[in-house]
This record gives structure tokens, C-alpha cells and sequence, in this order.
């Protein structure tokens, strides 16, 4: 299988692109693991693309803004202050790890609807 690659929708405007990110949590893992990886940031959606050779379909994601209920700064173990939190409308969570993240916190804030 092909590795998943980003492309923009039609009209979609990307805010930034290939963000060196570690996804600490998400409903598809049980419990804190980090897996690196690449993050693009939408004024539709946040998408995180998994590195590494294998698996890294099932650790890769995508979120409509329109499902995020909530996005906060937060920590990332063990205690370093890089942490993207969004809760989901239905009740999710994923935690990303990027460096300079106040200003993807309030690019995503700034589009929930």
C-alpha cells in the first residue's frame, strides 16, 4: 500500500504544511505512545501523516474543524509545553506535540464553527 501523501481539497486554504509533529494521543492508540510525524493545518480540517516505514496508515488522521468542540495548549510528556489538545464533539482527543504551538492553537480556534 501507498504511503498517504496531503493534498489540498479544491478552495481549501492551507495555513501550514509538513509541521514536525508528534501525535501523543488519539482513539485509534491505547494510551500515550509518540508517534512522529508531519502535521497541515486547514481552514477545513487538521491532518497528521505518520513517518516511518510500516503501520503508518493506522496512526494517520484527519479531523473536520467543524468536529473539534474545544482546542488548549497543554503538556506533552513528560512535562514540555508543545502540547495541541482537541476534543471532538463526539467526546475523542488528540494530542499533538509542536514546537510553536500558540500559533496553531489560535489559527484552529480562530476557524471552529
Amino acid at each position: 500500500m501507498a504511503k498517504a501523501t496531503f493534498t489540498a481539497k479544491e478552495g481549501e486554504q492551507v495555513f501550514a504544511q509538513k509541521v514536525a509533529a508528534d501525535c501523543w494521543r488519539q482513539p485509534a492508540v491505547i494510551g500515550k505512545r509518540q508517534i512522529s510525524g508531519r502535521a497541515y493545518f486547514t481552514d477545513q480540517r487538521v491532518v497528521f501523516l505518520a513517518s516511518g516505514l510500516v503501520g503508518t496508515d493506522k496512526v494517520s488522521w484527519e479531523i473536520a474543524l467543524s468536529d473539534i468542540q474545544t482546542v488548549s495548549p497543554c503538556l506533552t510528556p513528560p512535562f514540555f509545553p508543545f502540547g495541541v489538545k482537541m476534543i471532538l464533539k463526539n467526546g475523542d482527543t488528540y494530542l499533538l506535540g509542536i514546537i510553536g504551538r500558540n500559533k496553531y492553537v489560535q489559527w484552529i480556534s480562530e476557524h471552529l464553527s
